[in-house]
């Protein structure tokens, strides 16, 4: 029996480096232990296939190594226990040289067979299928990743969009029921004084023309000329005094043409509002806010995307993962230290540890040979002399 081998080392970063999967921020020491987890994991994946029955079984397949053993397999069942055989010759050792050291440990695959030749041949196949298959599953999880990922930013890029359209329309809605109501009471303000004015208007209306009837009674038409300074002579003093009258004229004094006049003019008056004072102010800040600047900005954007906070640095990250590409090229999910080769030394049987054995067998059981010999003979003698 010879034995075949072959020698594994752990990748280095630039060897896994276009499988890392790209990033908008990262620190120098986070970026360095994702590099060491993803040399470590891409080990892993490696060694797992290494000691894959599917891909041994692949091997033996495609090698038809089943007629090596000059036998055909009847049934499935047979070709089973065939591949059992052939399976139990493998052996992945991991070369560890200090416990708990940090340094991946390289790893042996070594294979088993009468024929030097070919189990160097198989070995050489097996290692290229696995590091293949590694390579191939490592990229294919890597583009799974970087798909999901950028499924995900697309949903999350859609949602921060949509919740924008909401917000704004809500901003609409608010500022609008804001400006309604603040209209609403100017306008119930107006209504107010409007309706004071009316009032007040009709009870001069009244005034007056109780004036007017009482003018109309006397026969005064035109506006009286009363004495409103009475001068009193004071023969001791022989002075002067004036007196002043402050008490408003009765309204009849203007006489009954003019309140006639004043009484069709106010009756006949289609609008209180000119003589209202501050309406017109009232009514200036009713129509400035049936225009709102900031709800008629907030209809008239196109887009809402400069006003979302995170939403260019997921844009940035999804087209960093858009233009990600994978060379396959220059990966290598190990590095093979060495090439499995014919075996020159046979691994059994061992003809000097055979020899040396048998010399000693031999040895010892001529030694037993000669002592019970010298014993038989002595014992021989001893019943002769009886």
């Amino acid at each position: 029996m010879y034995k075949a081998k072959a020698l594994f080392l752990p990748p280095t970063i630039g060897d896994v480096a276009p499988l890392k999967i790209p990033t908008t921020t990262e620190q120098s020491s986070v970026t360095l232990d994702i590099n060491q987890e993803l040399v470590k994991s891409i080990y892993e994946h490696f060694e797992k296939n290494l000691n894959s029955l599917n891909l041994r079984r692949e091997i033996f397949q495609k090698m038809n190594i089943i007629k090596l053993f000059k036998k055909s397999a009847s049934t499935q069942a047979d070709a089973d226990l065939f591949f059992e055989q052939f399976n139990k010759n493998f052996t992945v050792e991991k070369i560890t040289t200090k416990k708990d050291s940090s340094i991946l440990a390289p790893i042996n695959l070594t294979l088993k067979g009468s024929d030097p030749k070919l189990i160097a041949d198989i070995l050489n196949q097996t290692t290229n299928l696995v590091l293949s298959t590694t390579k191939q599953e490592s990229i294919r999880d890597i583009i799974e990743q970087v798909n999901f990922k950028k499924a995900q930013l697309g949903r999350e890029i859609n949602e921060l969009r949509a919740k924008a359209d909401r917000k704004n329309i809500d901003e609409i809605i608010k500022l609008q029921e804001i400006d309604k109501i603040e209209r609403e009471k100017l306008e119930d303000q107006i209504k107010t004084f409007r309706e004071s004015a009316k009032i007040k208007r009709m009870d001069r209306i009244i005034e007056l023309t109780e004036a007017a009837k009482i003018a109309e009674s006397i026969g005064l038409t035109e506006k009286a000329d009363l004495l409103e300074n009475t001068i009193l002579a004071n023969n001791d003093r022989n002075a002067f005094y004036t007196e002043v009258n402050t008490q408003p004229q009765p309204l009849y004094l203007r006489g009954s043409k003019a309140l006639r006049s004043e009484i069709k003019e106010l009756t006949e008056r289609t609008s209180d509002d000119p003589f209202v004072p501050g309406l017109r102010d009232l009514q200036d800040k009713v129509e400035l806010l049936k225009t709102n600047r900031q709800v008629d900005a907030l209809k008239a954007r196109k887009s809402n995307d400069p006003f979302i906070e995170t939403l260019r640095d997921k844009e940035s990250e999804l087209a960093i993962l858009q233009a990600f590409k994978i060379d396959a090229n220059q990966i290598s999910v190990a590095t093979l230290d060495r090439a499995a080769y014919p075996p020159e030394k046979r691994e059994s049987p061992n003809r000097t540890k055979i020899l040396l054995l048998g010399t000693i067998v031999g040895l010892i059981l001529g030694i037993l040979a000669a002592l019970i010999a010298n014993f038989w003979q002595s014992f021989r003698l001893e019943e002769g002399k009886v």
